[in-house]
């Protein structure tokens, strides 16, 4: 196993002997939505929990080590350890308990050098993840299959961190050389629409839903077109819906169309559940790359009628 020589070790046990090998391949940043130092996360992984990160971060720039990183962490769901041996390294970083807080300076320091050491220890390759198994560097939200039932982590406002500041610094250290323009976001874009396809006309802002049924929702546009490519995206649907049961469950998925071909390709869907009122509100996100002529889409599946009452798309938008 592998220990980073600038990380206070707090080993967890009987984990850190008992659970599989890796081979790391990816670094997952996560945020624990607690403002906890690194101490304190080890406890909570010790004393509360079966689950467990290789890292944690305080606010003030403490890392602690809790499992070597060539042994499986619990963090990432389907990035934990894959058939092929592969797997994740992971970190939790402090925050508020909104999640909605940016990184201090002293954990964007520290994220850039453990960031530079793990490609140096275990040649993890300097790209921001294609896909849910593809190597690089990545943020919880950015793949599906890194989350059991859907996640914002770790928010918007460290999204844009990771992108605009903390990778690009990985790379230019790494490399001794700027980071490159891919890994640069375009301006943040915000959309708020009606859904005219599914809508009540005299009743623009809401929209009745059909049990059982997928229904493309119109966001931004009249059939459904989100953003087209050649494009990198990193997207969010945010829906609120209400007179569910409760506890029933909501699934989203993103798909990809080529209207010339008609060849669609699903993404994995997420899930929500209705609160005890029966209401959701829920981010449904996406990240990735368009190629020429795909447009990106989404649509929504509730088990029961509801009523959709909101829907927003918000993120980033760039030319591949």
């Amino acid at each position: 196993m592998a220990w980073y020589p600038a990380a206070t070790k707090y080993e967890l046990q009987p984990e850190s002997d008992t659970q599989p090998a890796i081979k790391p391949t990816q670094f997952i940043v996560h945020s624990i939505v607690a403002p906890w130092t690194a101490k304190r996360t080890y406890e909570y992984w010790r004393d509360s929990t079966n689950l467990e990160s290789h890292f944690g971060l305080g606010y003030e720039g403490d890392l602690g080590q809790f499992i070597g990183t060539e042994t499986r962490a619990d963090a990432n769901a389907d990035a934990n350890r894959r058939p092929d041996g592969t797997g994740a390294v992971s970190i939790e970083t402090a925050s508020n308990t909104k999640g909605t807080d940016p990184w201090t300076d002293a954990q964007v320091e520290q994220l850039v050098r453990l960031g530079v050491w793990l490609h140096q220890r275990h040649d993890i390759p300097l790209r921001i993840c294609r896909s849910a198994s593809d190597p690089g560097y990545g943020y919880h939200r950015l793949h599906a299959a890194w989350s059991t039932g859907g996640t914002a982590c770790p928010g918007d406002a460290r999204v844009k961190q990771f992108r605009e500041v903390v990778f690009p610094e990985i790379v230019r250290r790494a490399t001794n050389q700027p980071a490159p323009p891919p890994t640069a976001p375009a301006p943040q874009t915000t959309e708020e629409t009606d859904v005219p396809n599914i809508t009540d006309a005299n009743n623009p802002h809401d929209a009745e839903l059909s049990g059982g049924e997928w229904t493309l929702l119109a966001l931004p546009a009249e059939g459904g077109v989100i953003t087209s490519g050649p494009q990198h995206y990193d997207l969010g649907v945010h829906l609120s819906l209400t007179g569910l049961q409760p506890g029933a469950r909501v699934q989203g998925r993103f798909h990809r169309y080529n209207p010339h071909t008609r060849v669609r390709s699903d993404r994995r869907p997420q899930f929500a559940f209705a609160d005890d009122n029966g209401d959701v509100e829920f981010r449904f996100t996406d990240a990735g790359t368009l190629p020429t002529s795909t447009d990106l889409r989404f649509e929504v599946n509730p088990d029961y009628d509801c009523t959709l009452i909101h829907r927003a798309i918000n993120g980033t938008r760039w030319a591949a």
